[in-house]
C-alpha cells in the first residue's frame, strides 16, 4: 500500500505507480561517507541501472556498505551487498543479499518471486537451505523508496507510508516517511546550508528514526541516526572521498555501549540481585524478559525494579509452574545446525559418560568453555557448524555452538540476548548465552564461563531460536539493541 500525503497533513491512498519506460529511468551512482560520531568508519555506494528483460523494462539496483569498527580493541570489518531486480513500478522480481565479516564465512540470502510465493535460498556457515513463504506483490524494494524520494515532495506535516521487505531478516515491514520543516545544516566543509528534512522509521524498529536532509533537487545530502549511544551520519561525497583510506582510529562499539553501574563484588557468584532499570521516555519492561530467573515490579512509567535469581540445573524452585516445550526448540535450523555431522560428533565427545539431560547439559557447557579457545571479537555472528569447525569466537559463537550441541543430544535449547556485568569496567555490556530446557524449566547456561550455573549478574532481554521461519530470528534483536544507548541500571540488593 502506498499512502500519498496532501498538504493539510491528512493521507489518502492510491494504487502503486505504474511501470515507466526504460527511457524514463536514468542510471545513477551515488557515494556516501559513513561516520560514527566524528570518526569516519566506511562508505556506502548505490547504483541503479535500467535494463530490458524479455521485452519489459526493469531496474537493477546494487548497494554496498563497508565499515570498520572495533569490539573490545579488535577490528571488525563488515561488507554488506544488496542486489535486486524489479519492475519500474517497484514490483520485486529477485534479490541477493550478502554479508561478509571475515574471518567467518559470508552469509548469503537469495530471493526469487514465483507467483504468490517467495523462494528463499540461504547459505550460512557454508550450509545451504531453501524454503518458501507467501509473497505480497505490493512489497517494495529499498531502491524504489529512494526513487520515490527523488520524484516526490513530502511537505512538512505530511506522510508517505509504503510496504517493503527486509532481505536480511526475511520480514515485511512498513516504512514511514514524514516531512519536517527545513533546517540549517553545517556541511562537511564547514559551510551552512538550508536543507529539506524528512524522518524515516521502520516498523521493525519504530524507536529508531533516520533523518534525511536533501537539497532543492531532491538529492540526499546527509542522513543521521541515533543508535547504540552514538550518532551514525552519512554524507553524500565523491567516489574519491568515500574510498579515502580510513585514519585507523576505530570506534569501539562494545565499550561505547557499556552501561555503568555500582561495583558488584564476586559478580559470578551472585545468587540474587535486585536492580532498578530506567529508560528515558520508554517502558523498560518491554525490553526485559520475565520468567523463572527474572521478576519485574513497576516503579513509574520509565522505571522498574528487576529481581534476578540464579537457577542451578536440575533443581526446580518451589512453586514454579512447569512449562511444556515446543518441538522447534529441538530441531536444527540454518544457524543452529544440530544435525551437522561435526556438531553431533563434538556433542557426543563433550557429554562423555554423562547420562541424564542435566548432567549432559552441564558437561557440554564446560566442554564449550574449554575448547572454544580463540576468544576473538572480530566475528559478529557465526553459525554453530562454522564454530564447530574453527572453535573460535566470542559469546555469540559460544552460545550458538552450545545450543546446537544440546539439541543434537535431544535437549531443547535456545540462545539468550541480554547484558552481563563486566567487573573490570563496573558496567553491563551486551552478552549472549544459552538456555536448556531441563525438568520443565528453561535453565541458563553460559559457554563462555562453564560454571554449571549462571549468576544473577546476567540480565535477560529475550530468548531466540535464531529461526526466521518461527519469527524469532535476528529481527527480534533490533528493538533491544536500540535500547542500549538509553538504559540506566542501579544495583539495589546483592546476595551471594
Amino acid at each position: 500500500m502506498l499512502v500519498v500525503p496532501v498538504r493539510e497533513g491528512a493521507c489518502q491512498t492510491q494504487s502503486p505507480q505504474q511501470d515507466k519506460s526504460s527511457a524514463e529511468i536514468k542510471s545513477t551512482e551515488e557515494w556516501q561517507s559513513m561516520y560514527l560520531g566524528k570518526t569516519r568508519v566506511g562508505y556506502l555506494r548505490s547504483v541503479t541501472t535500467p535494463e530490458m528483460l524479455e521485452g519489459r523494462p526493469v531496474i537493477r539496483s546494487r548497494s554496498e556498505t563497508a565499515m570498520t569498527i572495533a569490539r573490545f580493541g579488535q577490528k571488525v570489518k563488515l561488507r554488506v551487498v544488496m542486489e535486486s531486480l524489479e519492475t519500474t513500478g517497484g514490483e520485486w522480481l529477485s534479490f541477493v543479499s550478502t554479508m561478509e565479516n571475515p574471518p567467518s564465512l559470508s552469509t548469503r540470502t537469495e530471493g526469487r518471486v514465483e507467483g504468490d510465493e517467495l523462494v528463499l535460498i540461504s547459505t550460512v556457515g557454508g550450509k545451504t537451505s531453501t524454503r518458501r513463504q507467501p509473497w505480497d506483490r505490493a512489497l517494495k524494494s529499498p531502491a524504489w523508496q529512494d526513487r520515490l524520494l527523488r520524484d516526490t515532495v513530502i511537505e512538512p506535516g505530511s506522510e508517505v507510508k509504503l510496504e517493503s521487505f527486509e532481505p536480511q531478516f526475511a520480514r515485511p515491514m512498513t516504512v514511514t516517511l514524514k516531512g519536517l520543516p527545513a533546517e540549517e545544516v553545517t556541511l562537511l566543509d564547514g559551510t551552512r546550508r538550508k536543507l529539506g528534512k524528512i524522518a524515516v522509521t521502520q516498523s521493525l524498529d519504530p524507536r529508531t528514526v533516520q533523518y534525511s536532509y536533501f537539497d532543492d533537487g531532491h538529492k540526499t545530502i546527509k542522513t543521521q541516526t541515533s543508535m547504540l549511544g552514538t550518532e551514525m551520519i552519512t554524507w553524500t561525497v565523491s567516489r574519491e572521498e568515500a574510498l579515502r583510506e580510513l585514519s585507523g582510529e576505530d570506534v569501539d562499539l562494545a565499550i561505547a555501549t557499556l552501561i555503568k553501574t555500582a561495583k558488584i563484588e564476586k559478580s559470578l557468584e551472585t545468587r540474587r540481585v535486585v536492580y532498578r532499570v530506567k529508560v528515558a521516555g520508554e517502558d523498560p519492561a518491554q525490553f526485559l524478559a520475565e520468567g523463572p530467573t527474572q521478576k519485574i515490579r513497576r516503579i513509574d512509567p520509565e522505571t522498574v525494579e528487576l529481581e534476578v535469581v540464579s537457577l542451578k540445573p536440575g533443581i526446580v524452585p518451589d512453586g514454579l509452574e512447569l512449562e511444556e516445550v515446543a518441538a522447534r526448540w529441538s530441531q536444527p535450523n540454518k544457524f543452529l545446525q544440530s544435525d551437522d555431522p561435526l556438531v553431533v560428533e563434538l556433542a557426543k565427545k563433550g557429554v562423555g559418560s554423562a547420562n541424564s539431560p542435566v548432567d549432559q547439559a552441564v558437561a557440554l557447557e564446560r566442554w564449550v568453555r574449554d575448547n572454544v579457545k580463540d576468544k576473538n571479537f572480530s566475528t559478529l555472528m557465526a553459525s554453530a557448524a562454522e564454530v564447530a569447525e574453527k572453535l573460535s569466537g566470542d559469546c555469540t559463537e559460544h552460545a550458538c555452538l552450545l545450543a546446537a550441541m544440546l539439541r543434537s543430544r535431544g535437549v531443547p535449547a535456545r540462545v539468550v540476548v541480554g547484558l552481563m556485568y563486566v567487573p573490570r569496567d563496573s558496567a553491563f555490556g551486551g552478552h549472549m548465552w544459552t538456555e536448556a530446557f531441563l525438568n520443565g524449566v528453561w535453565v541458563p547456561l553460559d559457554g563462555v564461563l562453564g560454571q554449571g550455573r549462571v549468576g544473577a549478574d546476567h540480565i535477560k532481554f529475550l530468548a531466540s531460536g535464531l529461526d526466521d521461519e518461527a519469527g524469532d530470528g535476528f529481527a527480534a534483536f533490533v528493538p533491544v539493541v536500540s535500547a542500549l544507548g538509553q538504559m540506566k541500571i542501579e544495583v539495589l540488593e546483592v546476595e551471594h
